[in-house]
């Protein structure tokens, strides 16, 4: 069974979305998927349930619809994806992130491929943007792709190194069964990783000590251990896999480890032992889909 069937692409025309567009349509070819493109007008004032509340001229809406659609079609023509798009949509509503949620929902979409940035520009790269508010309330995972930062391999079946970060918590653990599936299905190397934000406390620096690891080995041996028993047995032999522990601030430390490396996909959840009113604004996962050489696959966390 394919692990996604259906992909939704928002875009805002600008040069950012069109460099996620190709992720978009390699993701679907590799899966056997169908991509549904989605345009958003959104208009000041606008109200849906109120007449006097919407466009200036009774022309405008069906112009910037045609000519979004007519936008959206020599997109796809561009990378060559024409046959792959099944549904080119333009919406109009208060706010972008709001449609996004609503068609994915309406469409039964189970993966949403978006840029981090449009045409807002890096002012608004994450904080406070459309794609922090679509991760907040998205019905299935988000491919966030930075076009200005992030360079690798487009599709799946060139992914040769996935990061697995968790803080062992169970928000955190609910994007490890579909990285163990993409790392699988791609064949490649999957990284677990975890990082001891635990500082070692000040009196002991006179003796030395700067490592947690030095104060306590014992903090090591049972990250590993839990990292471990993440795998499951069923998989433990078709996925090639390491465990990688340092300690720091989560998400420097996992950016610094992904460049490092070279990872080519980073799968997380959206928060884990900060709670739901941490879940992005900031967060590890903020702080490195900001950061990130690579794209990262965002996952809902079911927690609350």
């Amino acid at each position: 069974m394919s692990t996604f069937n259906k992909i939704l692409f928002p875009t805002d025309f600008s040069d950012f979305s069109n460099q996620a567009l190709a992720y978009a349509l390699s993701w679907a070819s590799h899966f056997g998927a169908t991509v549904e493109m989605l345009h958003v007008v959104t208009v000041h004032n606008y109200d849906p349930f109120n007449p006097d509340m919407g466009f200036p001229e009774l022309d405008m809406a069906g112009s910037l619809q045609e000519t979004a659609e007519k936008q959206m079609t020599t997109m796809a023509e561009g990378v060559g994806g024409e046959a792959a798009v099944v549904s080119r949509s333009v919406r109009t509503g208060f706010s972008a992130w709001n449609e996004i949620v609503g068609v994915a929902q309406e469409v039964e979409a189970d993966l949403i491929v978006m840029a981090t940035h449009g045409r807002k520009g890096l002012g608004k790269l994450f904080l406070g943007s459309t794609a922090e508010k679509v991760l907040e309330h998205t019905p299935c995972p988000v491919l966030l792709v930075n076009p200005g930062k992030q360079q690798g391999p487009v599709a799946p079946s060139e992914i040769e190194s996935m990061l697995l970060p968790t803080d062992f918590s169970e928000a955190a653990g609910d994007a490890a069964p579909l990285a163990f599936e993409l790392a699988i299905s791609a064949g490649a190397k999957l990284t677990l990783f975890h990082c001891v934000e635990q500082d070692v406390p000040p009196p002991y620096y006179a003796a030395g000590i700067t490592s947690i690891f030095e104060l306590n080995d014992e903090v090591l041996n049972v990250a590993r251990q839990q990292l471990a028993r993440l795998v499951p047995e069923s998989m433990a032999d078709d996925l090639e896999h390491d465990f990688v522990i340092r300690e720091g601030r989560s998400a420097f430390e996992l950016v610094h480890f992904a460049r490092e490396s070279g990872s080519d996909l980073i799968v997380m959840a959206t928060h884990g032992y900060s709670g739901i009113e941490q879940a992005l604004v900031g967060s590890t996962t903020n702080r490195v889909v900001r950061n990130a050489p690579c794209p990262v696959l965002v996952v809902r966390s079911k927690a609350r």
